[in-house]
């Protein structure tokens, strides 16, 4: 990291007490490396609504969202910690050719079920050509044609 002006998390981070998050935080402290874009998952506030939000909370955090389960902590370390951060809440991925997103912020209703990744390219590119943008923010993204599906759309 060091010398870098910008990192990015490409994996979400299912470590036991989200150790490598803590890890990438110490580091970018120690290296004065201070733009972080770190990848996590739609629903960790509990934002997903309908039959598609129960399939996500089912599938992703045994039905009910906790503030120990590890992507929650990962995005609780993000946020307390010093780094110009922005999280990025993907929703489910697929390989679609196409762009489409529509953004959500910390607080609002997730809109959509997927993205392609295409899409997820397209808002890290936006962040390191602007690394003001979306700066301490949590952002979800998914195409809006998706909303209202039960199911990812793959």
């Amino acid at each position: 990291m060091k010398g870098q002006d910008i990192v990015y998390v490409a994996f979400v981070d299912h470590t036991n007490g989200a150790e490598l998050t803590q890890k990438i935080v110490k580091v970018m402290d120690e290296e004065g490396v201070k733009r972080l874009i770190s990848s996590n998952i739609l629903g960790i506030y509990d934002e997903v609504p309908g039959a598609f939000g129960d399939f996500n909370r089912n599938t992703c955090f045994n039905g009910q969202v906790h503030d120990d389960d590890i992507v929650v902590l990962s995005d609780k370390y993000v946020e307390d910690s010093d780094l110009d951060y922005t999280v990025l809440r993907l929703a489910w991925l697929n390989d679609r050719p196409d762009t489409n997103y529509t953004v959500t912020h910390k607080g609002e209703e997730y809109i959509g079920v997927s993205v392609s990744r295409r899409a997820c390219a397209d808002v890290i590119s936006k962040i390191i050509e602007d690394p003001a943008k979306w700066s301490h923010e949590s952002i979800g993204f998914a195409d809006p044609a998706t909303q209202g599906s039960s199911r990812p759309v793959y």
